[in-house]
Order: C-alpha cells, then sequence, then structure tokens
C-alpha cells in the first residue's frame, strides 16, 4: 500500500541521511572527543523526534487511513481527520512550517555573509535536512493520503525535493571538508592522504605491496565519464569498499598482527581509500554537484509557488484551523 511504503521510506531516509557523518570522520581534520559525542547525540535526539512523530501518528490514525474515501465520512473521527479539520489541518500547517523554516535557515547561513560565522554549515545542513523530511511526512498525513489536482502537483514536486535532496546530501558527503565545513583544497587533501600513508606505514608497520593492495580498492577499473557512471562508481564503492577491505585485512591476520591492530589498519587504510577516490575525483564532484542544483532548484520554486496557491484559496474558502 502506498501510504504503508511512503512511511517506511521516510523512516529508513531519515536514519541514513542524519546519521551518515562520514565527511566528519575521514575528510575533516580531528575534534574533539567531547564535541563528537554531544553531536553524535544531537543526531540521535532528531532522529528519535522523527521517528517517534512518524510512527506515532501513522499508528493513532492507521484505521482512517486504510479506508476508501467514500467511507470515511462515517468513521468516528472524520471531521478531525479530514483534510480540512482539526487535528489534520494543523499536520499540514506545521509541516510546512518546518519546510520553510528548514530552507530559509540554511540558505540564509549559506549565503548571507553576515551568518558565515554562526556556528558550522554542517549542523546547519542536518537540522535542514531533519526539517525537511518530517515536513513533508506531515504534509502527507495531512492529505491522509488521498490527493488530486493541483495539490498532487504540489506533492510531487515536494517528493522530487526530497529525492532530489538526498542525492545531493550524499554528493555533499563526498567532497572533503575542513572541520567547519569548507572545502579543502588539493594540497591539504595530499597532506592528509600523506598522514595516513606514514601511519599505516610507521605506525602499523604495513610493506608497500600492502599498501598498494589498499590503494588499488580506490582507483576505479576504467575512467568514469559520465555524471551516472561517476554516481554508480562512488555508491557500490561505498557498498562494497568494506567487503573488500576485510579481505585484505584477514591476509594481515595471518601474520600474527593482534586484532586491535588490525581493527586499527582497516579503520585507517578505508579512511585512505576514500580520500584518494575523492582526491581523483574533486574537480568531477563539483560539477556533479553544480548539476544537482540545476535540478534542485526548479522543484523547490514549482512546490513553494503551488503551495502558496493552495493556501491561499483555503484561506479564500476560510479553511483557517483554529483560529
Amino acid at each position: 500500500m502506498f501510504y504503508g511504503k511512503s512511511v517506511r521510506w521516510h523512516i529508513l531516509i531519515t536514519f541514513e541521511i542524519l546519521y551518515n557523518d562520514s565527511e566528519c570522520s575521514a575528510f575533516t581534520f580531528s575534534e574533539p572527543l567531547m564535541n563528537q559525542l554531544a553531536h553524535r547525540l544531537f543526531l540521535f535526539f532528531l532522529i528519535f523526534i522523527g521517528l517517534t512523530t512518524t510512527v506515532v501518528i501513522f499508528v493513532r490514525n492507521f484505521d482512517y487511513y486504510i479506508l476508501p474515501k467514500e467511507e470515511r465520512p462515517f468513521h468516528p473521527r472524520y471531521e478531525t481527520l479530514k483534510p480540512s479539520g482539526v487535528e489534520s489541518h494543523g499536520y499540514g500547517i506545521v509541516g510546512t512550517a518546518m519546510i520553510i523554516f528548514g530552507v530559509a535557515m540554511y540558505s540564509s547561513r549559506k549565503r548571507v555573509k553576515a551568518f558565515s560565522q554562526l556556528g558550522k554549515i554542517k549542523y546547519f545542513l542536518e537540522f535542514h535536512i531533519f526539517l525537511c523530511l518530517l515536513g513533508p511526512v506531515l504534509v502527507l498525513y495531512h492529505t491522509t493520503f488521498k490527493f488530486g489536482g493541483l495539490v498532487a502537483v504540489s506533492f510531487w514536486s515536494m517528493l522530487a525535493v526530497v529525492a532530489s535532496g538526498i542525492v545531493g546530501r550524499y554528493l555533499y558527503v563526498q567532497i572533503p571538508k575542513g572541520i567547519y565545513g569548507d572545502e579543502l583544497s588539493v594540497k591539504e587533501l595530499d597532506q592528509r592522504g600523506e598522514h595516513l600513508l606514514q601511519r599505516l606505514k610507521e605506525t602499523y608497520g604495513l610493506s608497500e605491496s600492502d599498501i598498494r593492495k589498499f590503494d588499488a580498492l580506490a582507483t576505479p577499473t576504467k575512467e568514469q565519464r559520465s555524471i551516472a557512471a561517476l554516481l554508480s562508481f562512488f555508491i557500490i564503492s561505498d557498498i562494497t569498499r568494506r567487503a573488500r577491505v576485510r579481505s585484505i585485512v584477514r591476509h594481515l591476520q595471518r601474520k600474527d598482527i593482534d586484532r586491535h591492530t588490525v581493527r586499527m589498519i582497516a579503520q585507517t587504510a578505508n579512511q585512505r581509500i576514500q580520500l584518494l577516490q575523492r582526491i581523483h575525483f574533486l574537480e568531477e564532484l563539483k560539477h556533479l554537484f553544480h548539476y544537482w542544483h540545476v535540478i534542485h532548484l526548479p522543484f523547490t520554486i514549482i512546490m513553494f509557488l503551488i503551495l502558496l496557491i493552495h493556501v491561499g484559496v483555503a484561506v479564500a474558502f476560510g479553511y483557517t484551523w483554529i483560529w
């Protein structure tokens, strides 16, 4: 059923997108341990709020959502759960406010010079993602999974914005950044790569041949030229990299290296592999991120234009929620 798939999809996406903080571990310079802990607690809090809100509302109103449209007026809570009812109308208002605030907040931090020193941009991005994932869920509950006409265009535009936002977040993670979220230069990336190389050699005593095996995982079998090929390369690499690193680690375990050292080697090698990939495709990634903006922005504009029309018509016909 559409509503069940949609809720499950949002639950999975909320966890994966908010908790994927690999730019903090692999591509940024070290943060104090307490800052990292506070950051993880903040992410878990957002995930908890998002999942709890999504599940509680869905379970609470499930018996209404599964009814055919013609049977809904006979439901005992029809007056509050219909799209113009107090509860569902409230979901729409709160969800819309979350989307507007999320977009305005992140755009202001990113583009307004006066806000450029107001915290790390990645924190604003994470809160933007939280608001713009939970907001559409609430808007979906406002529609009670039944919509058509101009509202349907706005809804599918909203889903297109969410989907393209997920892709954008993935691309954002691939571009190496410093501790404050600013992009690193090729020179800084090379220095970071050299630091990881020295750690593998001097701290863990890896040979040149062992290091070459790890570095080979960062090099594609053929040049990735098209946008689709580049994106698929990174996705497949992210999915399979750990398994391929483990196969090399098993080779190291046969050399009588203790388990803790092997685990640290795997962690360091994994960071170096990711870093080498990003260095190799840095310019292509930046171009891909630019093309993503070309897709994401029009859908966002369409969504907000139709939203304005929808709100204007609703107010004109007297649907003003609780006031």
